[in-house]
């Protein structure tokens, strides 16, 4: 009664000096209960900020080797300046977006964020498709730079649709339709290694969300449809050694540098799956759209992500790093 009476008499800040003045055995118990209330409710708070921080920089940590290893690709290769700058200016600029990223994305709740990101993959890759040139449509035109928009864009995507494809009925039939589409971009463009990625990222969601025959065999199926399609599809343009045989020209150069590149490509995919048992699941997905693109890399097919020269990869990792502070709680979702 005597606190009661007390906590009616005192100022706010009065208030606050008092019971901070009382030890907590002199504390009733209902005011013990609501200290302790907030205090965790705090914890809980930070520990989730740290996990995704945590996160974060694990993914950064295990991009390093990769990131080191296109160094000394272009370095065998023997580029120009031009080359140079504009790589080392890319891994500059992933750097800031994901700082961007984390700090500001967080005034968009979940929902918000994945629908941003998905609307901003379908638009960016119909960009490509409004070029004139002959020859497959994979690139924007920015001043005298082509930047290739889908690996830029892709690991953005899946952790978009990770967050609808777990939803009710009709945010699930959106998501099914915006993954058709993207699909769609991607064969006309045409990409088959892009196709291919998202086929087997979307194949992991599938598993690591739970999300029954049903919906897998509705998503899955016309994507293997569309990929076969694009597969079919004669690609005319010739691998570029520092591009798309990363792996070849390492190995040509010695077995000690071969084996580096390749061991520095691996160690980025088991991260990032590491990475997905105790962050976010969708993690897994996108290491597995990683392999397959270091995969076709090493038929010559597509751009070997991060190890090799191209800013749009680069670009995307700083995007879904960014993503990774905000985007999703860590053990929300997986199997």
């Amino acid at each position: 009664m005597f606190v009661a009476a007390g906590r009616r008499q005192v100022s706010d800040s009065q208030h606050c000096s008092d019971l901070r003045a009382l030890s907590p055995a002199r504390l009733k118990p209902g005011i013990q209960f609501h200290r302790h209330s907030g205090r965790a409710l705090r914890r809980g708070s930070k520990r989730f900020h740290q996990v995704m921080h945590h996160s974060s920089r694990n993914s950064i940590v295990w991009a390093i080797p990769a990131l080191a290893s296109s160094i000394v690709v272009l370095h065998l290769a023997g580029v120009g300046k031009l080359v140079w700058i504009s790589h080392l200016v890319a891994i500059g600029l992933a750097g800031v977006l994901a700082w961007l990223v984390g700090r500001f994305g967080r005034q968009l709740n979940r929902h918000g964020a994945a629908l941003v990101i998905v609307a901003l993959s379908v638009v960016g890759l119909m960009i490509p498709l409004l070029n004139d040139r002959p020859g497959p449509d994979r690139w924007a035109s920015i001043g005298p730079l082509n930047l290739y928009l889908a690996p830029m864009l892709l690991p953005s995507f899946v952790a978009a649709c990770s967050f609808f494809v777990r939803q009710p009925e009709r945010q699930w039939i959106a998501a099914l339709i915006a993954i058709l589409v993207v699909a769609l971009l991607l064969v006309l463009q045409p990409d088959a290694s892009q196709m291919l990625g998202l086929l087997v990222a979307s194949g992991v969601l599938a598993i690591r969300y739970r999300l029954g025959a049903a919906r897998s065999f509705l998503l899955l199926l016309p994507l293997a449809v569309l990929a076969a399609w694009a597969f079919s599809v004669p690609d005319p343009l010739q691998p570029v050694p520092h591009v798309e045989e990363v792996f070849k020209l390492a190995l040509s150069h010695s077995y000690f540098a071969g084996i580096a590149v390749i061991a520095s490509a691996l160690a980025f995919i088991v991260g990032l799956w590491i990475q997905s048992r105790v962050g976010p699941a969708w993690l897994s997905a996108v290491a597995a759209y990683y392999a397959v693109l270091f995969a076709c890399s090493s038929a010559g097919l597509t751009p070997a992500p991060l190890v090799g020269y191209g800013a749009g990869p680069i670009l995307g990792f700083g995007l879904m790093v960014g993503l990774l502070a905000w985007f999703e709680p860590p053990s929300q979702g997986a199997a």
